[in-house]
This record gives structure tokens, sequence and C-alpha cells, in this order.
């Protein structure tokens, strides 16, 4: 066949094609939906609940989840970083010292969203490169079927004294629990209480979902976990309760950030925008978070953000150490 005749007969077929589909199937085509990754070590259920809510604000874009352990997600970032760069557009941890060896890096993008103007200055950093999306507090937790409150640990310094009676997630898996051991050494200057948890025989289990699940099953008395995932067990009916302890929680942030070199910046930017927005926030609070913004109430029975007594976190500490505070957790507590 000729040339153009060929050229032309493409293109008829090309045409009829669309006409064949319709023209609102032609016009889905056209329009469908731009693509953002997302990894977080938000919990699968809440995650999805969540990235749910925003697509359905913006059908335009559609969230994919990664959704792992913030230490394993750190190794993944590395691991990527070796073979061509960081795939994520967006990233959603609570291991908060990360943030600090990316920006070290330069791989995180500038972007001062313009929720932000809600978050108090110290939940975010000055340049917009990460701002925290919410707040989650390492809290003392009893099941009181086992351990009645009035015998429960009221401090840190009391937790490791119930031994076998006591359980806490694994830093090598998990980022809060990751903070959690940095804030403790770098206060105490010494590994003293995770030497005294371990001559007690404190369990040590995958992570904070696993620790606040053994617990409601009565598997231990007292956990050291996160205070949403013990607030929405109690509102299911668990027999469980917080203690603020005396010292103080470990109240991580959380951040949300966008990775530099994102294929998708204004999707990513749009996500960030309902992440740190009202309605993202609200929504949250639905699921037990603490919000990071003055402007919305805390669940019901828990405190507001500025409400919380908490210890330091040596973000920058824990990124240049990182490697060797969890070698010595897992000689100390593992081995």
């Amino acid at each position: 066949m000729h040339e153009s005749l060929r050229g032309l007969s493409l293109y008829l077929i090309a045409v009829t094609g669309m006409v064949a589909l319709g023209p609102g199937q032609v016009f889905a085509q056209a329009k469908s939906p731009s693509r953002v990754l997302l990894y977080t070590s938000v919990p699968q259920e809440l995650a999805t609940q969540f990235a749910d809510a925003f697509m359905k604000k913006r059908p335009d874009i559609k969230v994919e989840i990664y959704r792992a352990g913030s230490t394993e997600v750190g190794a993944k970032l590395a691991a990527e970083r070796e073979v061509g760069g960081i795939r994520a557009d967006l990233l959603w941890l609570a291991d908060a010292p990360i943030y600090y060896d990316l920006r070290k890096r330069g791989e995180l993008l500038a972007y001062i969203s313009p929720e932000a103007k809600a978050i108090p200055a110290d939940l975010k950093d000055p340049k917009g490169l990460f701002t925290a999306g919410r707040l989650i507090n390492m809290i003392i937790a009893v099941n009181t079927e086992v351990t009645p409150l009035k015998d429960a640990p009221k401090s840190w310094k009391e937790f490791p004294d119930f031994g076998k009676k006591a359980t806490m997630g694994n830093p090598l898996y998990s980022g809060s629990n990751f903070v959690t051991v940095a804030a403790f050494v770098k206060r105490d200057g010494n590994w003293g209480w995770f030497e005294r948890a371990r001559a007690k025989n404190v369990a040590v289990v995958r992570g904070n979902s696993e620790a606040a699940s053994a617990l409601a099953g009565k598997e231990f008395g007292i956990a050291m976990t996160l205070d949403y995932i013990i607030a929405g067990l109690i509102k299911k009916g668990a027999p469980l309760t917080i203690v603020w302890p005396a010292e103080g929680a470990i109240s991580v942030p959380s951040p949300i950030a966008i990775i530099n070199g994102t294929k998708n910046p204004n999707g990513s930017k749009a996500f960030v925008d309902y992440v740190l927005s009202k309605e993202g926030q609200e929504f949250l609070v639905k699921q037990e978070v603490i919000p990071v913004r003055g402007d919305v109430m805390p669940p019901k029975g828990q405190p507001s953000a500025s409400q919380i007594k908490f210890l330091p976190i040596p973000y920058e500490w824990a990124a240049e150490n990182a490697a060797e505070i969890r070698e010595k957790f897992e000689k100390i507590m593992l081995q």
C-alpha cells in the first residue's frame, strides 16, 4: 500500500475506534488520573482510608501506597538510591531522623504548603522540606485485667521492673521505637535502661501494633506503644488504659515530605496540602490521632499537642548514629 494511503488508513482506524468508544470514554482515557507513590509507616488500614478520602476529593490524582516499618522504608530508600534513585514521590514515616539524613543529602523538595501556617514552628522545617503530619506518642499502656492500674508503672524508670509482664517494639523495624531508644540513650548518656530491661526479661516484639495486640490479648500486663493504637483498641472495648509517663512521652511528629525529583510535584503538593489541612487532620482525629493543628480538637479524652509533656528527641544525633544505635540495641536486647 502507498505510504500516504497507509497513514490515512491508520488515522481512520484510530478515529473509528474513538467513535466506537464514545465521547465520555475518550475523555476518560485522555484524563486518566496522575499517580503519586507514597512510602509510609502509617498502619495499612489507616493509610488506605486516608488515601481514599484524598482521592475522593481529588479524583484526578491516584495515590499508590508502599507500607512498611520506618526502618524497612529507610533501607528501601538506601537500596533505591544505589540503583538509579528513589522511586517514591512522598514520604510519611515515624522515624523523623530519616528526614534529617535526606535533607543533608538534598533529596527532599522544599514546599511550604499554604496549610503549614497552622502548624507550630517546632513541628516543621523552616524551608518546607518536611512538616509534621500527625503527632504520635510513645506511652505506657496497661491491660487492667492483668495489671491493676494502681500497680502499673507511672514512669519510664519503673517500666523495666515489670520484666516478663512488659513488652516493647523493635527499633530495627519501627521508627518510633528507634526514636524512643535514641531519646533514652541521649538523655541518660548510657544504655543502662536497656541493660536493666534485658536483665528483667522485657519482651521485644516486632512493632507497636504487635505490642498493642499482645497487650489486648493478655500476653502482657504493660506495653511501650503508641497512644492512638491503644485508644483505638479501647474504643473497641479492650480493657486498656494509657499512662502518660512522669518524665514525658516520646512525641514523634511523623513528618510528611516530597522527594526531590518527583515526577508529579503538583500531585505530591496536593497530597501534602490535604494531610496538613483542617479536613485531613479531622480525618486523623477520627482514628484517635492527635492533630498537629491548633485549630483542630484532639480525640475525646486525649490531650492536645500543646498539653503533652514530652522528652526531647535528639533527631540529628540519632540520624548521624543510627547504625550504631541499632547495632547496640540488638546486642543488648536481642542476642
